[in-house]
């Protein structure tokens, strides 16, 4: 009989739980909690702006805190260019472990941080540690979530982006009235708490069958299909025509479908526009004055 090591495709061991409701659940909870980072961190730092001790500590001026403010987009970037490369071999979960466990370290680093260089440094981890499990996250969930499941996780995983920016704005606004530097620390140490809770729940849901198919191993890919649509029973009609129909798709992108190149991307004038477009949601989401007024 196979590992929970061997069946869950990676060196990350799974135990799942039986039955597919609470699988749901838990995914949808690791997945949002991403986006919940990532607001909680832009909301927090413009409390922290506002804050006379977190000013004084560091003697910031208008450049300072521009650069301490917009320092985590550079990580954001890095993630963005680099990390698909990475949940693509090491599979979604260990993927999501990885940026979790940057994220907290950079969250440490933040948090005691004792000059300018060092918060920009941790500012700039924590943009990569929320970059790349923002990244890792929709597509865990896209692959993951049986089909009934999948239209409302997707749904509210930005939605969380909110819930974390007003978890932020609660914690600065509490800690505002103390004179010592715990009230920008404060805020900061309680950063890395939804990527603990992130780490906690990863061995109790399983791998991206997507994912595993890919990898050639269907037998554990049909297992977490039976595991999220039907409690475990790998009879079931809809659990064989859904992985039935993953086999199908990976077959075909491997075998006949076309992948382009970066260089092919945007040098193919459909690909480019789609490109655009989907960039666009992101540039015009954040000029539309929403992060001037937060």
């Amino acid at each position: 009989m196979a590992s929970k090591r061997e069946m869950s495709g990676t060196w990350m061991p799974a135990t799942v739980p039986q039955s597919s409701s609470v699988i749901a659940i838990l995914l949808v909870l690791c997945s949002v909690i991403t986006s919940t980072t990532f607001g909680y961190d832009g909301s927090m730092v413009n409390g922290l702006n506002i804050l006379p001790s977190y000013l004084d500590y560091f003697d910031l001026n208008t450049a300072t805190i521009g650069l301490q403010t917009s320092s985590v987009f550079i990580g954001g970037c890095l993630a963005g260019i680099s990390w698909g490369k990475v949940t693509d071999a090491l599979g979604r979960r260990p993927a999501l472990f990885w940026a979790a466990l940057i994220t907290i370290v950079a969250v440490i680093l933040q948090t005691a941080a004792q000059d300018i260089a060092m918060f920009v440094i941790a500012r700039i981890l924590i943009g990569f540690g929320t970059g790349a499990s923002g990244l890792t996250g929709p597509a865990y969930l896209a692959e993951t979530l049986p089909l009934h499941w999948r239209g409302w996780g997707l749904g509210i995983f930005n939605d969380c982006y909110y819930i974390g920016g007003l978890i932020a704005a609660g914690v600065t606004y509490g800690t505002f009235s103390m004179s010592s530097t715990w009230s920008w620390r404060i805020p900061s140490a309680v950063q890395g708490a939804t990527s603990i809770l992130c780490i906690v729940i990863l061995p109790f849901i399983p791998e991206s069958p997507r994912w595993l198919v890919y990898q050639g191993r269907s037998e554990a890919a049909l297992k977490v299909v039976a595991q999220t649509y039907a409690n475990g029973d790998a009879t079931n009609p809809i659990v064989l025509a859904a992985f039935k129909e993953i086999v199908d798709t990976i077959n075909y992108e491997k075998n006949v479908g076309e992948t382009l190149s970066i260089t092919q991307v945007f040098k193919t004038p459909v690909a480019r526009k789609r490109i655009l477009l989907a960039c666009s949601a992101a540039v015009f989401s954040t000029i539309a004055g929403n992060v001037i007024a937060s």
